[in-house]
């Protein structure tokens, strides 16, 4: 059975830490399919993954949008990913974006290749894809009143 990721946005108003209300966010889950063209080669394309089974590619996009009057700066998403879906190597990675990534359940965050797990005699290792539990985006640049962006991971379904 698949099931939808929940999504979990974190807004901040330059270094105040005060809650943006205005941004909006939307998440869309998507399945990515391989079409074989008559010429031999391919076209992907995305459809709603109202069914997917093990082993499809899934995307799940997250828009959003600044509906307020002014830039909205420190932008802050974090994503959770469903445990039944394993990451896709790079696919959160973003020109203009921080991203980094937990392993723990979204409790503490790291840069790719300094995320590690807590082994069960108490030593930590480099975390594999199917390891990572959220992903959270800081958008460098302020936001311009009425635009948004988009930002998204792929996984694999296990």
């Amino acid at each position: 059975m698949f099931r939808k990721a929940l999504l979990s946005i974190t807004l901040l108003v330059g270094s105040t830490a005060m809650p943006v209300t205005a941004l909006t966010a939307s998440q869309i889950v998507e399945r990515e399919v391989v079409v074989f063209n008559e010429d031999g080669s391919q076209t992907i394309t995305r459809i709603a993954a109202d069914k997917v089974t093990p082993g499809d590619k899934v995307v799940y996009s997250l828009k959003y949008f600044n509906d307020e009057d002014n830039p909205a700066e420190n932008i802050v998403l974090v994503m959770p990913i469903p445990t039944q879906v394993d990451y896709i190597e790079g696919s959160a990675d973003y020109e203009g974006v921080n991203s980094v990534f937990s392993s723990d359940g979204g409790k503490t965050f790291a840069t790719r290749n300094e995320l590690k797990v807590l082994q069960s005699d108490g030593s930590q290792e480099i975390a594999q894809a199917s390891d990572i539990t959220h992903i959270r985006w800081t958008v460098k640049n302020a936001v311009a009143p009425n635009t948004g962006g988009s930002l998204s991971f792929s996984g694999r379904l296990q």
